[in-house]
């Protein structure tokens, strides 16, 4: 699953933890053979775990700018890429192709395409 992201995305193998951890959290909240009729998140937990936060991963997620950091005819956000879910609080990981960091935003909108092309 992790080389086959990688491939599919076109996000370099620096990114390799990141596809990991997106892996075992999409892994997690499917349902399996050892576990029956649940998935391996509610048979831990004991209750059922949301999955309408599932974003492709590598897919194109519009970062929100603040209005304090730009002026009034600055794009009111930034294109990154998605690269998973926090594992420390309810917010989305994206990675910022211009300023090369890794950024946690709560709030952004997604476009399913994925026109950015191979991401170092």
């Amino acid at each position: 699953m992790v080389r086959n992201l990688l491939t599919e995305c076109g996000v370099s193998k620096y990114f390799w933890p990141e596809v990991i951890n997106w892996s075992v959290h999409i892994l997690n909240r499917s349902l399996t053979f050892f576990v029956k009729n649940m998935t391996p998140e509610e048979a831990w937990s004991g209750r059922k775990p949301t999955v309408d936060h599932f974003r492709i991963f590598g897919c194109i997620a519009y970062a929100h700018i603040p209005d304090k950091k730009r002026s009034k005819l600055d794009d009111k956000g930034e294109k990154c890429i998605f690269l998973g879910v926090s594992d420390q609080s309810k917010a989305y990981k994206l990675y910022n192709h211009i300023t090369k960091k890794i950024i946690l935003l709560v709030v952004m909108l997604f476009s399913m395409k994925k026109d950015f092309g191979k991401i170092t």
